[in-house]
């Protein structure tokens, strides 16, 4: 668990590090009515560090746990949660936080627990270890899908 937060350190660091003065009003904009703005890429991954920091924590110390499936209603939270009006450097100085916080829940995880798992509404199980995989390799999808976006709205 260690190399993979290491990994999320480095990751978390230098995105924040190239990115952190990006333009409120650029963070804002939306390449197309259906695509998420900067903000909202980043507020969905704050959603997830959230969700799987409560999974992490919660799979050491039961054996097994059902989560209330985030994937189903994750576009009615955005909506709610209005990204959009935030300041961009708040949203994201907050992105960052939470995963120092969620990359030493990591480093700590007791390899006792890894094969602890966690149930999906649709009854896939999935390891606290595939958990942890999982997430890094999500973020690095969506800090992707930010600079593609970037790109865009930047033109």
């Amino acid at each position: 668990m260690k190399k993979i937060s290491a990994d999320l350190g480095r990751t978390v660091n230098a995105f924040y590090l190239k990115y952190k003065g990006v333009n409120d009003k650029i963070a804002s904009k939306r390449p197309q009515p259906n695509e998420w703005s900067l903000k909202e890429i980043i507020g969905h991954l704050v959603n997830s560090v959230s969700n799987n920091q409560q999974r992490f924590l919660g799979l050491q110390f039961v054996n097994e746990m059902v989560f209330p499936e985030y994937q189903k209603y994750h576009l009615e939270w955005m909506d709610a949660e209005k990204f959009n009006e935030m300041k961009f450097d708040d949203l994201f100085l907050l992105w960052k936080q939470y995963n120092i916080l969620i990359g030493h829940i990591i480093e700590n995880i007791h390899e006792n627990k890894l094969d602890n798992y966690l149930t999906m509404s649709d009854g896939r199980k999935n390891s606290l270890k595939k958990l942890v995989a999982d997430y890094v390799s999500h973020l690095k999808n969506h800090l992707n899908q930010f600079e593609e976006t970037l790109n865009k709205v930047s033109k």
